[in-house]
């Protein structure tokens, strides 16, 4: 039996229902949901203040520098380079001195720490309040690592040392490297007169350079002993590094040099086969005519073997692109016509 249309009424009034239900409970649970972010925002908010004013402790890396040294002074006991400094405040003061670089170095006056009897001191008060003129008032310092400064310097002579290079460096495969170029290659070198006496050069050394693919430029610092200063106390060193590749000519024609006016010297082979290593870079620049491939008139006489001379080669084109130059073959036969 068919449905009647009150029936069907009856079942659209009932879908509507049901969807204005379901949109109301979705609303309901939307509702939930942005209620709850927003107490989660507001728990982190009150969490992260806490968490700022909270107290604790930090440490910092601290570089120590001594400023306006003269030049004919060196220190012949140990100084820091560095201070390990512990500070405590709270969590946002301490997040500001690592942003913005407060503790990143004390720089101190030689002249102002320095007695005529050679003694260079700065008491562990003295090193803390150095340390606090950079820091807030309710910082307070726990430690500092070493707590005081208690060095020996001297006056000493300068004399002017050449700079040597020194370390494992290595290329990689179908690579080579140029000499090392160092810059300055002298420098000038304070220490007592003992010590001077024993030295001859100074060393910048480099390690850990093996399979170089590419040109290397670094700035080393010397291998200096306790009591000896150098002026500058580093260099930079360049270690040109090129790939190269293998060329081939099969034909480079041989001249005749020396030959007399009324001589001529008739060779065979005319030519030669020519092979060698070009950088990858020049390739397409080098040319047989960057060769002069000859034999010598004037050597005919020197020559234990009548009948045949030496063939010599020699690159004349752009330095430092050529190498491990090559012929074949290296010796002609001649016979010696009048003109």
């Amino acid at each position: 039996m068919a449905p009647s249309r009150h029936d069907s009424d009856n079942e659209s009034r009932q879908s509507k229902f049901i969807r204005k239900a379901n949109i109301f409970i979705r609303r309901m649970r939307r509702g939930e949901v942005g209620t709850f972010l927003v107490f989660v925002a507001i728990a982190f908010f009150f969490w992260t203040v806490q968490t700022a004013r909270e107290v604790s402790a930090s440490d910092f890396t601290v570089k120590f520098i001594v400023e306006d040294q003269p030049q004919d002074m060196v220190f012949t006991t140990h100084v820091p380079q560095e201070l390990k400094v512990t500070i405590s405040d709270t969590n946002s003061r301490l997040s500001n001195y690592g942003l913005n670089n407060r503790l990143d170095s004390l720089s101190v006056n030689f002249e102002r720490y320095a007695d005529v009897l050679g003694n260079f001191r700065i008491s562990a008060a003295e090193l803390q309040s150095l340390l606090m003129a950079g820091l807030e008032s309710s910082t307070r310092i726990v430690a500092v690592t070493p707590s005081l400064i208690d060095a020996r310097f001297a006056q000493t002579e300068g004399r002017k040392f050449p700079v040597k290079l020194s370390g494992s460096y290595t290329v990689a495969d179908n690579h080579r490297m140029r000499p090392p170029q160092v810059k300055p290659d002298s420098i000038v070198i304070n220490a007592p007169a003992a010590v001077l006496d024993t030295m001859q050069w100074v060393y910048a050394v480099i390690e850990g350079r093996q399979n170089l693919t590419d040109t290397l430029e670094e700035t080393l610092s010397l291998e200096l002993p306790l009591g000896v200063k150098a002026t500058p106390s580093k260099v930079k060193v360049t270690i040109p590094v090129a790939q190269y590749v293998e060329k081939m000519f099969r034909q480079v024609e041989v001249q005749v040099i020396n030959e007399p006016s009324n001589r001529h010297l008739v060779i065979f082979p005319y030519s030669v086969g020519l092979t060698c290593l070009v950088d990858f870079e020049h390739y397409r620049d080098i040319t047989p005519d960057n060769f002069l491939v000859s034999v010598n008139y004037d050597s005919l006489q020197s020559q234990e073997r009548q009948g045949k001379l030496p063939i010599a080669v020699r690159y004349v084109g752009p330095p430092e692109v050529v190498t491990n130059v090559q012929i074949s073959p290296q010796i002609a036969e001649y016979v010696i016509e009048k003109r």
